[in-house]
């Protein structure tokens, strides 16, 4: 059992290597994304920037070829100031395109697939780990399945066997482990306490029979918790009868002592 323990030490260990690895490579990503992007909008400046010098130069030589109307033509620039505004106002629909661009992107991020699609992406191997993990949670006694749009849950009771998810098309199962000696404690602080989720990533054959195992020992808690509060209900229903035993014999001896009295 300590050999056990040691290996799932040292397998959260190297999963929490491996989050802060990925934590790593996701910022050095953004700031990546972030930069081509910048680059982008200041190539779009650029190029909307460009038409209006054009449109300048071109609104110069239209004098040029009537000499005598000079004067009335020098009037005419006021409207073609007037009018440089609305060219000047084309980036506009340049930026609600980025804009759109960019909601259709964030659209694109925000809908999440189902179970059923995550599981079509994964490969013919990861499908085998998947299956191998349902099959055993459901060989369980009393074992029901939930299927929720991002995760199934397989439950004995109320309380969780296993969560099974799909992330990144990486197979995530994810347990409650029950530690009892923490649970009494706050049982009997009278503490509200809500355990933490242990996450096991099955990326290789060697990760299902640890996937496997976590399911076996949940399923064990489960059982020796329901032993448990069994004990429990058995000694409260003991304590209440030899409560109502005393009290019966304290009634009786409290009659014999009135008869007597009674006889006096």
């Amino acid at each position: 059992m300590t050999d056990q323990l040691l290996q799932y030490v040292i397998i959260i260990f190297m999963l929490f290597l491996c989050v802060l690895c990925l934590f790593a490579v996701l910022v050095i990503a953004r700031d990546v994304v972030l930069e081509t992007v910048k680059r982008r909008r200041d190539k779009d400046e650029d190029k909307v920037a460009a038409p209006v010098t054009i449109i300048k130069e071109v609104a110069v030589p239209a004098p040029a070829p009537a000499p005598a109307p000079v004067v009335e033509e020098v009037k005419e620039p006021e409207p073609v100031v007037e009018e440089a505004p609305v060219v000047e106002e084309a980036p506009a629909p340049v930026e609600e395109a980025e804009e759109d661009d960019e909601n259709a992107v964030t659209f694109s991020t925000t809908y999440k697939l189902t179970m059923e699609e995550k599981y079509s992406t994964l490969s013919s191997e990861q499908k085998g780990y998947f299956d191998a993990i349902v099959k055993h949670a459901l060989s369980k006694e009393g074992v029901k399945e939930n299927k929720a749009t991002g995760y199934y849950d397989y439950k004995i009771g109320a309380a969780r066997l296993v969560r099974i998810a799909i992330k990144r098309n990486e197979i995530i199962c994810e347990y409650i482990f029950i530690d009892q000696d923490f649970k009494n404690y706050a049982e009997n602080g009278n503490v509200k306490m809500k355990p933490s989720a242990t996450k096991i990533r099955v990326t290789e054959a060697s990760a299902v029979g640890v996937a496997k195992d976590g399911i076996d020992l949940v399923c064990q808690q489960i059982a020796e918790e329901k032993e448990r509060k069994k004990a429990l209900a058995r000694e409260k229903r003991n304590e209440r009868r030899r409560e109502q035993r005393l009290k019966e014999k304290e009634d009786g001896t409290e009659a014999d002592e009135a008869k007597v009295e009674a006889t006096v």
